[in-house]
């Protein structure tokens, strides 16, 4: 459930399992046990991952439920009292999980929860081969999170940033090219952050420029990055020729100085504005995402719209909106209920940012009509494949009797259809 970095860690799980004695079930098959790697990110996370866990143990009733991830991190005096749950695992221990499984049959014990507070040393995990049922491989090169945003409680559940060696990164790049995966995501709880808490430290950017050399002809992409962590060194790695693709997506979560100041964000208004156009200076094609948070405690219409017209300004074209929704113990959670967005103007506002968001890709889109484009194919269906431009703009087009997920294909972009929010070609 939830992020990338879950994603990531959960392919690890899958392959790692067998040199323990535990191998994934079969289609149509009956588990022993069943792993659920939970979010925590928001109330509604939570509330999903306790809904799949009494889903599961009612379509399992034979298996043992182990539960990780960073509601289990949280929560895991309240996992143990639910139905069918044999083990929790903290985030700091589910690398270590088959061996506590292993232990699990003699000692009986229900929970290995450490704390996530110490910046433990963290040079390598195990490398992979694959990324199942993706077009596209995921990197997660960095853990935890140094930020103290009033609104989130990740810090606390992930720990503080921590970023595995170059080294590693490079040999886990490798195994992906050696697989034939023609793009690389890089990706991390708070990417940006990679390698500060290296000796000596080291930067996103000196990451990304050690393994340009080895991508040609391949496709180098990154997640999600705070706007401060986007500085010149980072912006010039954009720059052509380069592997690297022009898209990125900002957790800018407000448009208005004073929320973002409440919310404990290190940026403003003009920060991610200036960023933005430095990045279009030396990648004209670049393309945005974001992360926006509606609702925030003493949002005003005028602070809301100070968001939507960023949005406008910046033609971010692809908007995760987020309602804002407490969480136990943090600051924001003790800001006093008269200072709180209704629910239905929280609504509100975040349909009228998806509807931006919609007016902006169509826009954006219009750009690209006439051009020749490579499309990473993602998926082939009655004679159909989509797929994604560089730039992260989603194309669909007649698959030739040749044509494979996970392939570059050279595209001829003819339309845009705005139902479908998809690119023609």
């Amino acid at each position: 459930m939830g992020c990338r970095v879950n994603q990531v860690e959960t392919e690890r799980l899958s392959q790692t399992g067998a040199a323990y004695g535990f191998y994934p079930v079969p289609p149509g098959g009956t588990p022993d046990i069943v792993i659920i790697n939970t979010c925590s990110v928001t109330s509604e996370s939570d509330r999903q991952a306790r809904q799949q866990i009494r889903r599961v143990g009612r379509e399992n009733p034979q298996a043992q439920l182990v539960i990780t991830g960073c509601y289990a991190q949280g929560n895991a005096a309240r996992l143990e009292q639910m139905p069918g749950v044999a083990l929790v695992v903290g985030n700091r221990e589910k690398e270590d999980l088959w061996e506590h499984l292993t232990r699990l049959s003699t000692t009986h014990h229900t929970r290995c929860v450490g704390s996530v507070t110490d910046r433990a040393a963290w040079d390598a995990v195990a490398l992979v081969d694959t990324f199942a049922d993706h077009s596209r491989a995921f990197l997660q090169v960095q853990d935890g999170c140094d930020n103290r945003c009033t609104f989130c409680t990740i810090p606390g559940l992930r720990g503080p940033s921590r970023s595995l060696s170059v080294e590693y990164v490079r040999a886990q790049a490798a195994r992906y090219r050696a697989t034939g995966y023609q793009e690389i995501v890089l990706t991390g709880i708070n990417l940006g952050t990679y390698g500060k808490d290296r000796t000596p430290p080291g930067t996103l950017a000196q990451l990304v420029a050690s393994l340009v050399p080895d991508m040609t002809g391949r496709r180098l992409r990154l997640s999600s990055v705070d706007p401060q962590d986007v500085q010149e060194d980072l912006i010039q790695q954009f720059a052509e020729p380069t592997v690297l693709c022009p898209y990125l997506h900002l957790s800018i979560q407000a448009g208005d100085d004073l929320i973002l100041k409440r919310m404990g964000r290190d940026y403003g208004r003009h920060w991610i504005l200036e960023q933005i156009r430095r990045l279009r200076a030396v990648r004209p094609e670049m393309v945005f995402g974001a992360d926006l948070i509606v609702g925030f405690p003493t949002e005003t219409a005028a602070a809301f719209q100070q968001t939507l017209d960023l949005v406008e300004e910046a033609e971010i074209s692809f908007l995760h909106v987020f309602r804002y929704s407490d969480r136990p113990g943090t600051p924001a959670a003790a800001i006093p209920g008269r200072f709180r967005v209704p629910p239905q103007e929280a609504q509100h506002r975040s349909e009228l940012l998806r509807q931006k968001g919609r007016e902006l890709l169509a826009r954006t889109a219009q750009r690209w009509i006439g051009r020749e484009e490579t499309i990473l194919v993602e998926s082939l269906e009655a004679g159909l494949a989509k797929g994604k431009t560089a730039g992260f703009l989603p194309v669909c087009f007649p698959a030739s009797p040749e044509t494979q997920t996970g392939q570059l294909v050279t595209v001829r972009l003819t339309g845009f259809d705005p139902e479908q929010q998809t690119l023609r070609g």
